[in-house]
């Protein structure tokens, strides 16, 4: 049997059309419906006339059928494996999202936990943002609580994302300095009125309509970070640029 073949959609349209007339002459019906299959499996008119010196006249149409529903089985075959990797990769990503099978305090990778928050926000991503990382290399681990921190990662890029309106930049930034490692949260929005960064941290304070924000988040990723793990969290801010900058102790 011929091999699942890649074409381009010019010469997939051509040969689709000389597969279909050439069904056409043998007398079957409906061969624009399968004659997409056919190529898809690689099929050609050589391959074709073989099978039709191979077969009678009569047992070509369940011959042709059959090599559609194999196409159409390989199809499904493929997407349910595709999915099951995209479901593996999700549940492995949760998984160490939330440290849910190791110690409350350990050597925690940044990195990791930072892409492992992209991919729970990744339906909010697909609408319009552009990521950028921009990632030291060898960065330490730091000690400290990983799943708390996943909370502060998911909180300030779920900011960043509304403020932009799920269009823009966001830049996720690493680096070591001294004895801290710094993490920033970049977005390309409109930025914080001058009045309110002096307040961002406070508890329920909020910039987002009436019922779409607790005014939580950032009091809540504040204590974690100041708190918890003895660090630092700023926001600089002007038109067209917003940076939360969070300062982790490597060693505590």
């Amino acid at each position: 049997m011929a091999e699942p073949l890649r074409l381009d959609a010019l010469s997939r349209s051509d040969r689709q059309d000389e597969i279909e007339s050439w069904l056409d002459e043998q007398g079957l019906k409906d061969g624009w419906q399968v004659a997409p299959d056919l190529v898809a499996l690689g099929y050609d008119l050589t391959a074709l006339r073989r099978l039709g010196t191979t077969f009678s006249s009569a047992q070509l149409p369940a011959v042709v059928a059959w090599i559609s529903a194999t196409y159409t089985l390989y199809a499904l075959a493929q997407e349910i494996s595709d999915s099951t990797g995209r479901i593996s990769a999700i549940v492995q990503s949760l998984k160490s999202y939330t440290y849910m099978d190791q110690a409350p305090a350990q050597l925690v990778d940044i990195h990791e936990g930072l892409a492992n928050t992209l991919t729970m926000l990744a339906y909010k991503l697909k609408q319009g943002v552009t990521v950028r990382r921009e990632f030291a290399p060898h960065l330490p681990r730091i000690a400290g609580y990983g799943g708390e921190l996943n909370q502060v990662w998911t909180n300030l890029i779920d900011n960043a994302i509304a403020a932009m309106s799920g269009q823009g930049t966001l830049t996720l930034r690493t680096r070591r300095q001294d004895e801290w490692v710094v993490v920033e949260v970049e977005d390309s929005g409109p930025g914080i009125p001058e009045a309110v960064p002096a307040k961002i941290f406070d508890p329920f304070f909020t910039t987002k309509p009436p019922g779409e924000g607790t005014g939580l988040g950032l009091n809540i990723s504040h204590n974690i970070i100041v708190q918890k793990h003895g660090g630092q969290i700023g926001v600089e801010s002007r038109p067209g640029r917003t940076c939360f900058v969070v300062r982790l102790p490597i060693r505590r």
